[in-house]
């Protein structure tokens, strides 16, 4: 499968979106393409505040502050997922960086 450099950006600003991330603001201000740096370092940075509310609200349950377990299953399932996304992405970086390697020059 090729990719191109613009649905490969567009991509990764739909990454953004669903991690609620916008990329760099000054960038989309002016109409360009935000830097896949700038994406990526808030798609972690998302990943680890959701990450970090899972374990919050599941030590509030554990402890008996909090009754609502709801709450703490969608927490629970949106930590799942943001790591399920984050490995995928990793994933494919490295697989498009062994293909670069292997390229012949």
């Amino acid at each position: 499968m090729k990719i191109t450099d613009s649905s490969f950006l567009n991509a990764i600003g739909a990454l953004g979106d669903v991690l609620g991330t916008g990329g760099n603001q000054k960038a989309q201000d002016s109409g360009a393409l935000p830097e896949f740096k700038d994406v990526l370092a808030e798609a972690l940075e998302k990943s680890e505040m959701i990450s970090s509310e899972n374990a919050a609200g599941t030590l509030a349950l554990l402890t008996g502050t909090t009754d609502d377990i709801a709450s703490t299953l969608i927490s629970a399932q949106k930590s799942e997922l943001t790591v399920a996304l984050t490995v995928a992405v990793r994933n494919k970086a490295i697989e498009a960086y062994k293909e670069i390697m292997n390229m012949q020059v």
